[in-house]
């Protein structure tokens, strides 16, 4: 019983950290928007090619500000119909890392 209480501990701090972490990092209330939070900083970076700077600052700035979580959530839902979005969110957000 004590194994099975421990293995079920275990299962749930592990669901607990796919979705957890990526909103923390990203300062974000879910996991889609965090995904996208993500991925502005990374284009941001990608475009200025450096993660300083006034022109990082400015582009990271401006998409940051407008990363809702709304494409995300479009883009992960339209890749995987038969998965929630917030699932295949968490997943694609762990995978870019």
């Amino acid at each position: 019983m004590k194994v099975m209480l421990a293995v079920v501990g275990v299962i749930v701090a592990a669901v607990a950290v796919f979705f957890i972490v990526p909103m923390a990092a990203g300062g974000s209330t879910n996991v889609c928007q965090a995904l996208e939070r993500h991925d502005v900083s990374k284009a941001a970076t990608d475009v200025a090619g450096t993660s300083k700077g006034p022109l990082h600052d400015l582009i990271n700035s401006v998409g940051q500000s407008m990363a809702t979580g709304d494409i995300a959530t479009q883009t992960e839902a339209a890749a995987h119909p038969n998965r929630p979005a917030s699932i295949s969110c968490a997943a694609s957000y762990w995978q870019s890392l």
